[in-house]
């Protein structure tokens, strides 16, 4: 049993030492990789680690849970987000969430058990200080990845200057480095440490500092700043016995204030202004923030949370408040959010003020075992911790939290619960009674085993399968397209979270088939005729979700169906009757069935939902030539400039529709006149000039093509027949 028991152990905490690497995971032959490897990867880990630790805990008491506020706040969060998440409108995408975000409850449940599993088997101090060593170690790697990227050795995946690590976002790995920056700090707390160790602590932070810096996420940044002059606030106010740290502490409160002093002093200068990192800071303001989709996004959260404050929406389920209570001033900007970007919004829009509450209870126990009196940890530890805490909060203020945040967070709090609470207490044990020998070999064993392997199976292996299978459906397969819709009803085939991103996925592929005459016509019905099953499949099941009616609306209008768009549009514009694009899809609809009245009715209610917009205006405009409507006309065209409605091809489609070839003809000749090479625009116009009787200068205009052009003569002579027949 003492084997048994030896080896249980060290399995765990091999486990728990290979978590801190998950971050580096990023397979290219998985969909959405910088999330998804992640994400399978820590369930995997944790399930295996949990299994294990089941075992270990029965056959040895002494690695039983303890009981702390800590781990009653983590237990009731789980259970606040279960309840929430099965009165959500889409309960599967609450529970399971999806490729992009690898969340829902399924994530939380694991973040749970990946606590209690880390909390009870770390017990001491030393314990600890391996993993957070561990942890830091791979913040260094990871910012030498990031120095890399720098230098131009490794490409930038999100593109651009700011430099993003293994996460694919700058703001995740900056949110990552400033809580290792901080765990430097603290690893510098104690006065044991040697001098070497010491530097060492410190040039890491110095390094991951300079990394964050070319993140250029300002959130971060300004969080770790803050977070920096609260922890030197609480040791000058709460350091009693060391003098030297706290006018130490008094030295970073003066510096930060001149830093910030001084650069607000030269934000205006060439150097700040041509920076791709300082000119981020320098433009901070109201004024920008109007033009952020924050600023729209948050009222329309706070009406979705008025709605319905106890147990709010349910994970993933921002977007029917996103679509419900949408504003046209949005018009412009991304399409679809499913994120408030703003850590309060985002758990009140989840689980409501009861769910809210029991996240902010995490901290409030965590800072509670921080600062108690009790507490072993010195006043600079306290206040590091403390600055650590407000620097994450504040970042996620501007944006949410991801995999690995949430991975360090549950950390921090199981290394506290730990080092804090009295071990050697039996009544801080969830259950302290002994096991039977034959409860243990034929009852636990059995058990652990089947809910072990049955968790791997069931919560992983579908969709990853799915998602390999997914990533090979939307690449060119050497055994044609029959091999893609082959691949695609494979993913579809594993009933898996997703089927969702490829429903999305083959409506966008089918339309690039049956657009292309190179494809036979077998093979476009074929993927069409999975496409149409699929998207009615996905409405059926979430019925009230604006985005999914809008793609089968788009789906159908592509094809030409355009009584089942106008079905699919008019039940979407119930779920968001604000958004425009919706009204402009409709209008389509209507355009394809020959109404254009009704076309031009949708486009002006759109028009009127946001006057401001170009976007909207052009569209109204072009809604008024199809009707003839020259008075609306006048007035819309007089607010487009001139170079828009040339270059616009909606504006020329929508003359040539009509039959106002003077006009297309006036447009056509403005284009050539900037770019008097152009073939393709000179064929446009000699094709206006035939259609309006103009038969002589059509002719005149395709003999310059072929005397520019030899190699066009035949087909050159052909046109010019047709022209003259």
């Amino acid at each position: 049993m003492k084997t048994t028991k030896y080896i249980l152990k060290w399995s765990i905490i091999v486990g728990l030492f290979i978590v801190p690497f998950i971050a580096f995971i990023v397979p290219n032959n998985m969909f959405f990789p910088f999330i998804v490897g992640k994400g399978f990867a820590f369930r995997i880990l944790v399930e295996i680690i949990s299994g294990l630790f089941l075992v270990l805990a029965v056959t040895a008491p002494e690695y039983r849970p303890k009981i702390s506020w800590i781990t009653k706040t983590v237990v009731s969060f789980a259970l606040v987000l279960l309840i929430a998440d099965l009165m959500s409108a889409n309960v599967y995408k609450s529970l399971w969430s999806n490729y992009e975000r690898m969340e829902g409850f399924v994530l939380i449940l694991h973040l749970a058990l990946y606590y209690i599993v880390a909390s009870s088997l770390f017990r001491t101090e030393r314990d600890w200080r391996q993993f957070l060593n561990v942890s830091i170690m791979a913040s260094v790697i990871m910012s030498f990845y990031g120095a890399l990227q720098l230098l131009g050795k490794i490409a930038i995946n999100q593109g651009g200057v700011r430099v993003d690590g293994t996460f694919g976002n700058a703001s995740y790995f900056a949110v990552y480095l400033v809580l290792h920056i901080f765990l430097c700090l603290y690893m510098l707390s104690d006065f044991s440490k040697t001098k070497w160790q010491k530097w060492a602590y410190g040039l890491v932070a110095l390094f991951e500092t300079y990394i964050l810096y070319f993140t250029a996420t300002r959130g971060a940044i300004l969080g770790l700043i803050g977070g920096l002059l609260l922890s030197a606030a609480l040791i000058a106010w709460k350091e009693r016995e060391n003098l030297k740290l706290r006018k130490v502490a008094y030295g970073v409160l003066g510096a930060t204030l001149i830093f910030i002093a001084g650069f607000w002093a030269v934000s205006g200068t060439s150097f700040v202004k041509n920076s791709p990192v300082l000119s981020r800071f320098s433009s901070l303001s109201f004024e920008e923030f109007q033009t952020q989709g924050r600023y729209f996004i948050w009222p329309m959260a706070v009406k979705g949370v008025l709605e319905r404050p106890i147990f709010g929406w349910g994970q993933e389920s921002f977007n029917y408040v996103f679509n419900k209570y949408y504003d046209p001033q949005l018009y412009g900007q991304e399409e679809w959010f499913d994120r408030t970007h703003n850590v309060v919004l985002d758990w009140l829009i989840a689980a409501g003020f009861v769910g809210f509450l029991s996240y902010v209870a995490m901290y409030i126990a965590l800072l509670y075992y921080v600062w108690r009196k009790k507490s072993t940890l010195n006043i600079l530890a306290k206040s590091i911790f403390t600055g650590m805490f407000f620097a994450s909060i504040f970042h996620n203020i501007f944006v949410f939290d991801n995999l690995i945040s949430y991975i360090l967070f549950f950390s921090f709090m199981a290394y506290i619960h730990a080092i804090t609470v009295e071990k050697d207490k039996p009544s801080g044990v969830f259950y302290t009674g002994i096991i039977s020998k034959d409860i243990y070999h034929y009852v636990l064993l059995p058990v652990v085993i089947t809910l072990t392997f049955g968790g791997l199976y069931l919560i992983n292996v579908p969709a990853i399968l799915a998602n390999y299978k997914l990533i090979s459906a939307i690449q060119p397969q050497k055994e044609g397209l029959e091999k893609n819709l082959e691949l695609f009803k494979q993913v579809f085939g594993h009933n898996s979270f997703g089927s969702t991103e490829a429903v999305e996925q083959l409506i966008s592929i089918t339309s690039q088939i049956v657009s292309s005459p190179q494809v036979p016509n077998e093979i476009k019905q074929k993927f069409y005729d999975l496409a149409e099953q699929k998207i009615v499949e996905k409405v059926a099941s979430t019925p009230r979700d604006a985005r999914y009616l809008v793609f089968a609306g788009n789906f159908f209008n592509r094809f030409g169906n355009y009584d089942e768009a106008i079905k699919y549009l008019t039940r979407a514009l119930v779920e968001s009757p604000k958004k425009q694009s919706i009204y402009f899809e409709l209008g389509t609809s209507y355009l394809g069935k020959g109404d254009r009245q009704k076309t031009f009715e949708l486009f002006k209610q759109a028009y009127d939902l946001n006057r401001d917009s170009m976007e909207s205006k052009i569209i109204y405009a072009v809604g008024a030539i199809y009707t003839k409507n020259i008075k609306v006309l006048n007035e819309i065209m007089a607010q487009i400039d001139k170079s828009i409605i040339i270059s616009d091809n909606r504006f020329l489609k929508a003359y040539a529709d009509i039959g106002d070839y003077p006009t297309v003809v006036l447009i056509l000749s403005e284009r050539l006149a900037k770019e008097p090479t152009n073939v393709q625009t000179k064929l446009s116009l000699a094709s206006a000039y035939a259609s309006s009787g103009q038969k002589q200068k059509a002719i005149s205009l395709i003999r310059e093509i072929m005397v520019a052009n030899p190699d066009f003569k035949t087909q050159g002579e052909q046109y010019i027949k047709e022209i003259q027949g």
